[in-house]
């Protein structure tokens, strides 16, 4: 079993197989794409309440920061917009803590 800080990432509906932190990253990156287990081949597609998270903890700091913070520092728009995606990826990283998917009959 995969536990990242003390959280366990999440695992099939089905059969319990445990998915990897790459592939839950990937489906972020990729607009929300459906998992398929690897185990047991059902596809499970991120929950409605995971996509408000995922856009919520990119779009809130990147505000924040880009019309708060950066012009109150003086930033540059160039050095801001790389600093904005800079953020963005990091905390990319993490979401899949946060994300959880799910099985629909039918999918």
């Amino acid at each position: 079993m995969c536990y990242i800080g003390g959280s366990a990432l999440q695992k099939c509906n089905g059969c319990k197989n445990q998915f990897r932190w790459k592939e839950l990253l990937f489906s972020i990156w990729k607009s929300y794409s459906p998992i398929e287990c690897s185990h047991c081949g059902k596809r499970h597609t991120i929950s409605s309440v995971s996509k408000f998270i995922v856009s919520f903890l990119i779009l809130v700091p990147a505000v924040v920061f880009g019309l708060l913070i950066a012009p109150e520092q003086g930033l540059s728009k160039p050095v801001t917009f790389f600093l904005i995606v800079l953020m963005a990826f990091v905390i990319s990283i993490f979401l899949p803590l946060f994300v959880k998917y799910e099985y629909k009959k039918g999918s």
